[in-house]
């Protein structure tokens, strides 16, 4: 006999296709789904966002989580891209996408971020001839507080050396689900003029 499915396990069902198409291979399909129409969006953007990172996909992606910075924060880094040859602005978005985020490795996202400068620069080459390479951990520090204070739980850290500001520990402690789910934790290399912050990050 064939087995029913019910109205009501539909969308259990269809968050399971969807989970289950999210890799390499078949991420393109998932962004398919999400066009279809407003529902299957709903369900789709946020698997879609939970491992931005590690994804092979242009960096692009970047910019929509400056948009939901607040709008000092947007200033300060539209002045800091500014001075560095970036012009770039900041649109409104149909999702909070930072609040998605369920992995997050430091390593994969200043790759990605780095990625985005070169892109962005008409020149990428200036990118190391600024030295900007060393400056990003200013829009780092701005992500990471961001992911923190949208409500994101996260499942997986990767740590490196990482100079954290004191708003951070701060942000933390206000926001702790954001460790409260955490499944697995990977630390790198961590620099001895960052093992302090680095362990009172783990420690909060």
């Amino acid at each position: 006999m064939a087995s029913k499915i019910f109205v009501a396990d539909m969308p259990e069902l269809m968050e399971n296709i969807f989970n289950n198409l999210n890799n390499e291979i078949t991420r393109s399909s998932l962004r398919s789904c999400a066009l279809v129409n407003r529902y299957w969006c709903k369900m789709a953007v946020p698997i879609l966002w939970q491992d931005p990172f590690s994804s092979v996909q242009r960096p692009l992606f970047i910019s929509k989580y400056f948009s939901s910075l607040e709008e000092d924060e947007k200033l300060g880094l539209k002045e800091f891209l500014e001075e560095r040859g970036i012009n770039e602005e900041f649109y409104n978005t149909l999702f909070d996408y930072a609040r998605f985020l369920k992995v997050l490795d430091i390593w994969r996202l200043e790759r990605r971020l780095e990625e985005w400068i070169a892109f962005k620069l008409d020149d990428p080459e200036l990118f190391y001839n600024k030295e900007m390479h060393t400056e990003m951990h200013y829009i780092i520090n701005l992500l990471f507080k961001l992911f923190i204070e949208s409500g994101a739980t996260l499942h997986k850290l990767g740590l490196k050396s990482l100079e954290l500001k004191p708003e951070i520990f701060y942000t933390l402690g206000e926001n702790k689900q954001f460790f409260s789910r955490i499944q697995h934790l990977s630390l790198g290399i961590i620099d001895d003029n960052n093992i302090e912050s680095t362990t009172t990050l783990l420690r909060d």
